[in-house]
């Protein structure tokens, strides 16, 4: 599969995803590629790279930053690489890390602090470092982190940044 320039309707659709997430500038810095196959993937590459990637004609170039179709999701190194303001944010504490990368989900107990964010978002997992360790689902409202008990599950790990080492989960999970 050759790699191409998004076209306008994905272009939109990607820009509204980084401005949200904070990142609008992004694309001022690097230049995205799409390759099309099963899924869109998309990928983020230097300008100077962007420059010769039509000569070359690679399996892969640059870094994974997402999928686009109606919406624009995430890869985990596209979170990483993208995430600049606090929104659909969850801060877990140590144990709450190391539970979180060995596959579990996030308990209300192991939460430091969270962003506002709805029942049933999508949120973005990280340490006391701000290092994003996964994309999760929300259970409940941030609001209502306040008033659940220690035990009861606040984000359902969809992937984590020990997926890798598993190997049980797929990427397809959300």
């Amino acid at each position: 599969m050759a790699f191409r320039q998004p076209n306008t309707k994905e272009l939109k659709v990607i820009r509204k995803a980084l401005s949200y997430y904070g990142s609008g500038d992004f694309l001022s810095h690097y230049a995205l590629l799409v390759k099309e196959g099963e899924k869109k993937e998309v990928y983020g590459v230097s300008k100077e790279l962007y420059g010769v990637i039509g000569e070359l004609n690679p399996h892969y170039a640059g870094v994974k930053i997402g999928e686009v179709g109606r919406r624009f999701r995430f890869s985990l190194e596209g979170t990483f690489w993208l995430l600049r303001n606090s929104r659909n944010r969850v801060w877990v504490n140590e144990r709450g890390e190391m539970l979180f990368l060995y596959g579990r989900d996030i308990f209300a107990g192991s939460v430091e602090r969270a962003s506002e964010f709805g029942e049933n978002s999508i949120v973005f997992v990280c340490n006391r470092f701000d290092d994003v360790l996964g994309i999760g689902r929300s259970r409940h409202s941030s609001d209502e982190l306040s008033n659940l008990p220690e035990d009861k599950v606040f984000v359902e790990n969809l992937v984590d940044r020990g997926e890798y080492l598993r190997h049980q989960k797929t990427y397809l999970s959300f």
